[in-house]
């Protein structure tokens, strides 16, 4: 008998996050959430969000 390999992988892609609640959790201004709406959609890979959202200005004590 031939030894059969079809042993099939599973490689996950990016998985699309709502982009209006990854910004709240990040505390992203609503200027910044819309403007990061118009640009990825409602739904957008997790990269793709953090390429895209400005730095927050430093906290200071």
């Amino acid at each position: 008998m031939k030894n059969m390999n079809n042993r099939q992988v599973h490689v996950p892609g990016p998985h699309d996050r709502d982009v209006a609640d990854h910004c709240k959790k990040l505390g992203v201004d609503p200027a910044e959430e819309r403007k990061l709406l118009r640009l990825l959609g409602k739904n957008a890979p997790l990269h793709e969000i953090r390429a895209n959202v400005s730095p927050k200005q430093p906290r200071f004590r």
